[in-house]
């Protein structure tokens, strides 16, 4: 655990931030989860199931949750629902369709690198370093377990979201452009492609 100011960072999500930190997720995303989950309600409900406490960095002030990261590596993400999970909660041909939306731009692990998959602050709380002291503990944590890079995805819709990751030492590498038959898929989710960047760790 490390300390920023009266900001706790530290990796392990508590059973009772759960419901929050779905909340939290959801609403950072929704306009990339409304497809996919139809109703808030719906989405929240889901992502409370499938959310990985282990893979899930924290920021909190005493008891308030104040923000999220979600890691991804080998052997641990923090949110990969299977097909079957999504077939069984939204049926056969739902569950298939919503499996291609979620499969968009998914990425794969790799020896030796943590995946960033997002960063989520709390409305009220943005603007106030939060994200930042998430980053660093996301480094700290690169740091300790020897991967040498972190690597992670921004959509072309957010570019104060690559502002933010470029101040941070994230450097852009690629485009990764939605593929020609699944363009309706992420207009739908509000953006036509990705930012791969990348940090590397000393």
């Amino acid at each position: 655990m490390s300390n920023a100011g009266t900001i706790e960072i530290y990796i392990g999500l508590p059973d009772e931030y759960i419901q929050e930190a779905a909340e939290l997720f959801y609403d950072s995303f929704q306009q990339k989860f409304f497809p996919i989950m139809s109703t808030r309600e719906q989405g929240v409900s889901f992502l409370q199931k499938h959310l990985n406490p282990k893979g899930t960095m924290v920021a909190a002030r005493g008891k308030e949750l104040l923000g999220i990261a979600g890691l991804q590596y080998e052997g641990c993400h923090f949110f990969s629902p299977s097909a079957s999970d999504l077939t069984r909660e939204f049926g056969w041909l739902r569950g298939i369709m919503k499996m291609l939306k979620m499969r968009l731009f998914n990425s794969p692990d790799h020896k030796g690198e943590l995946y960033l998959k997002a960063v989520m602050v709390r409305s009220e709380m943005q603007g106030r370093g939060v994200g930042t002291h998430l980053l660093t503990g996301v480094t700290d944590f690169a740091w300790a377990h020897d991967f040498s890079t972190i690597r992670l995805d921004v959509v072309d819709t957010n570019p104060d979201a690559r502002r933010f990751y470029e101040q941070n030492g994230f450097v852009a590498t690629r485009i990764r452009r939605c593929p020609i038959p699944f363009q309706f898929l992420c207009r739908d989710m509000g953006f036509s492609s990705a930012v791969t960047m990348i940090k590397k760790i000393a």
